[in-house]
């Protein structure tokens, strides 16, 4: 499976756990390409995904992947640390934001991969100082494990030899279908009481709402089909929720359930914040709302918004983050 790189190719590992879980990973982007969670009606696979590993190296969803330097938005893909002002590369058109650390970031490098058992491997990549516009060099570290038999954990560690800003997250699009049609056929509910508004080109305001009222609210079990007449934006949302999870421990924040499959899964983070994005943009070979991602990460342009959580990393420190995907089988509801 030869890259555009002739001296690389997109490599595959599956994990396995005894209770039959399979994730398979591509270095390429580290990259999650099929969660198979085992149910009484069968295999159900619980992400999106291209059956050629290859195809991932012209994907332009991020179907997957691990992102970075910056997950999600920087505004006018500029921000200072200090009095030093730094540029990058501004890939979301016509708006000129950096979304996801831009065309060549981590989504398009390969990473080096260390296979610990059967149920854990490890990928790294260093960054160096500039790469994307981005300061100071990183040595950054992805690890997956299934534990428990049906729980993914992804843990994250990041250094640097510089002041810099540093947001990873996957970005995975969930369809807990066994037969994928859309995910208006599942239940949704995040632990958030806040959300953080956005304009025209998906950019913060700066100020943090409440979710009471609004379409937003999503603290009980919701349908994602929307039954409202009134908002013709519906069950979209491309959007930041604010998760009580300020200590920065870990805590059950998400629940996505499929009537259709039975099978649920629970989003456990030590995040403080998740973008829940319902693919309302996927086209070919995908359709709209095929799956939907939710990406445990720390607030979209935080480097350019001093009242939200600081996305800082300075040399001494480490930047370290936790996400569990935990899959329950259980009977169809529909």
């Amino acid at each position: 499976m030869q890259s555009r790189d002739s001296t690389k190719s997109v490599d595959a590992i599956t994990l396995r756990s005894l209770a039959g879980m399979e994730v398979t990973l591509l270095n390429f982007g580290a990259t999650i390409q099929a969660i198979r969670v085992p149910t009484e009606f069968g295999d159900v696979d619980a992400v999106l995904g291209y059956a050629n590993p290859d195809d991932y190296l012209h994907d332009k969803f991020y179907m997957g992947a691990t992102v970075g330097r910056f997950a999600n938005r920087i505004a006018a893909a500029r921000f200072s640390i200090g009095d030093k002002a730094f540029s990058v590369d501004p890939n979301e058109t016509p708006a000129g934001t950096c979304l996801h650390g831009g065309r060549d970031g981590f989504h398009q490098r390969f990473w080096q991969m260390s296979s610990e058992n059967q149920a854990a491997v490890q990928y790294s990549y260093v960054s160096p100082d500039g790469e994307g516009g981005f300061p100071g060099k990183l040595d950054v570290t992805v690890k997956y494990q299934i534990v428990n038999d049906y729980s993914l954990v992804i843990d994250y560690t990041v250094t640097t030899d510089s002041d810099t800003v540093v947001n990873l997250a996957n970005h995975a699009y969930f369809n807990l279908d066994k037969h994928k049609q859309s995910i208006d056929s599942h239940d949704i509910q995040i632990e958030a009481d806040q959300f953080t508004p956005v304009d025209g080109d998906k950019i913060p305001s700066g100020e943090i709402r409440d979710v009471e009222d609004t379409r937003f609210d999503l603290r009980r079990r919701t349908a994602l089909r929307s039954t409202s007449s009134e908002d013709s934006q519906g069950r979209q949302y491309d959007h930041n929720f604010v998760l009580r999870n300020s200590d920065g421990t870990l805590h059950k924040v998400a629940t996505l359930s499929s009537p259709q499959s039975g099978l649920t899964m629970h989003l456990h983070t030590t995040q403080v914040a998740l973008q829940l994005y319902t693919g309302d943009y996927l086209t070919d070979p995908f359709r709209p709302r095929a799956g939907l991602c939710l990406e445990a990460q720390t607030f979209p342009d935080a480097p350019n918004q001093p009242a939200f959580p600081s996305a800082r990393l300075a040399p001494g420190d480490v930047y370290k983050q936790r996400t569990i995907y935990e899959f329950v089988p259980g009977k169809p509801y529909s």
